[in-house]
């Protein structure tokens, strides 16, 4: 009894002092910050004053994470950081469209029992120890990487996999370290493999066509496969042992008795029913919608993206006659997290819209001095903002078109102090700067694999950025010690 009135002091305590950071970061921002027409604009303060204090709000978690956004939706229309229709507007936006999508999916595998067939085939063959499991689902994701050239859609692929996994393990959403790490794990191995990858996302793509446009330089799939991927796969190995020594699951292995269970509960499904094989078919069309993106304009004369591929699955599993999913009541979707997805995808949208991101990325880079630097000096500041900027950011296309032009002029304008190629620095500089890109594994906003996988309910937003920083701070070693080495071998260092 006294150990829970301590424990509950200390928890008040920690709200307390939530509370009260928000409010102070919020007010020094507001207050103190200067503002002027070629910097920092009135709204772009407003915006990052916000996200200071609903920052303050995730982490110490003193209120529900739905109440908090709607606290931070009603402070980006009062101080103008955003117009209401801009802020209310994002419960359209397609993230929180393929979120529910997901879930309707992820339904439709628990109702016909797809999701717990696929999950017992993983856990009889692969994952009879937690430890297993969560490598096989890592492993998974780096596979489908190749295949899938979406982060988003392999997000919207796994989940529901994962949740089954979970749910068969028994592990409680918010009490279980198997589930979290299992959640954290699938979505930080969906990012990290994406950076290795050229084609795993369109930001990617983007950043290549930045620099083949400043120098003329043609970066093929191999180069950046063979010089990103080590990177990638090394990172996620390290921090598949974080992650264990950070939340080890409750359950190290499935006992004998209980791994025959569910050998008997595998053959006790027999073959798939009706119900199964239409949910199976329904998710091979949208997989194929997901994989065949960059023909859609020669198949169907348009793009059907992530979002609407989802849309179009989740509709078929609803259709009478056709889908699997009877009546809505069978449709499990946690409101309350889309609830603070848009309060979080709105302060960082603001963040965006009203140019505090940039702003803070431009001003940290101007102030770089030029004065007896070395290559590697530069590089190693330059990367640091690369990597840990996408914390302003809750979108990577927006950050690639906002780093790259940033960091290609900076290169050139530093060549001639360092007597380099101009070509050979800005690719030295900003391809590494590219490989980063997809390391948004901070906070949920970040990105909308992010969202998907928080979303679960398995994890708060302090356990991701615990683990989220750590594994940043491990890429970033790791870049730094490619930057002196493995880049120059594979030559796009300097």
């Amino acid at each position: 009894m006294q150990k829970d009135k301590t424990k509950g002091k200390e928890g008040n305590l920690t709200k307390i002092i939530g509370v009260t950071a928000a409010i102070v970061l919020f007010a020094l921002v507001y207050v103190l910050v200067p503002v002027s027409e070629s910097g920092l604009k009135p709204e772009g303060k407003a915006a990052l004053a916000v996200f200071l204090g609903a920052f303050a709000l995730w982490v110490s978690e003193p209120f529900p994470t739905y109440v908090v956004a709607f606290v931070t939706m009603i402070a980006l229309i009062l101080t103008n950081a955003w117009d209401q229709k801009s802020v209310l507007g994002v419960f359209g936006y397609d993230v929180i469209w393929l979120m529910v999508c997901a879930f309707i999916l992820n339904s439709a595998m628990q109702v016909t029992k797809l999701g717990k067939r696929i999950a017992l085939a993983i856990v009889t063959r692969f994952g009879q120890t937690a430890k297993g499991a969560i490598l096989a689902m890592i492993v998974v994701n780096f596979v489908i990487s190749f295949l899938i050239p979406s982060t988003t859609a392999r997000a919207a692929l796994m989940l529901p996999i994962a949740i089954t996994l979970a749910n068969i393990y028994n592990a409680i959403p918010g009490e279980s370290n198997f589930g979290k790490l299992l959640m954290l794990a699938n979505m930080q191995s969906n990012e990290i493999s994406t950076s290795g990858i050229l084609t795993a996302t369109s930001a990617n793509i983007m950043a290549v066509n930045f620099i083949k446009e400043a120098t003329g330089a043609q970066i093929y799939y191999s180069t950046w496969l063979i010089a990103a991927m080590p990177i990638s796969i090394v990172t996620i190995i390290i921090g598949y042992f974080v992650g264990l020594k950070l939340f080890p699951p409750e359950i190290e292995k499935v006992s004998s008795e209980a791994l025959a269970n569910m050998e008997k509960e595998m053959k006790d499904l027999g073959p798939m029913d009706a119900n199964e094989k239409k949910a199976l078919i329904i998710f091979l069309i949208t997989l194929f919608l997901w994989c065949t993106d960059r023909w859609h304009m020669a198949m169907f004369h348009r793009l059907i993206n992530p979002t609407l591929a989802a849309m179009i699955g989740a509709t078929l599993c609803l259709l009478p006659g056709i889908g699997v999913i009877k009546k809505w009541g069978d449709v499990k979707i946690p409101w309350d997290l889309m609830l603070f997805s848009c309060g979080a995808y709105a302060v960082g949208m603001a963040l965006d819209k009203t140019g505090a991101a940039p702003f803070i990325i431009n001003s940290i880079l101007s102030r770089v001095s030029l004065v007896n630097v070395t290559f590697f000096k530069i590089y190693a500041i330059v990367m640091f903002i690369a990597l840990f900027s996408h914390i302003i950011f809750t979108s990577k296309i927006v950050r690639i078109t906002i780093l790259a032009p940033t960091v290609i002029a900076f290169a050139k304008e530093l060549a001639p102090v360092l007597n380099a190629d101009p070509t050979k620095l800005v690719i030295a500089l900003m391809l590494p700067v590219a490989f980063t890109i997809c390391w948004c594994i901070t906070l949920p906003p970040q990105s909308k694999p992010n969202l998907i996988y928080y979303s679960s309910g398995f994890y708060k937003v302090r356990d991701q950025l615990l683990h989220g920083l750590i594994i940043d701070g491990i890429g970033y070693l790791m870049f730094l010690v490619a930057g002196l080495t493995w880049f120059k071998i594979v030559g796009i260092g300097i």
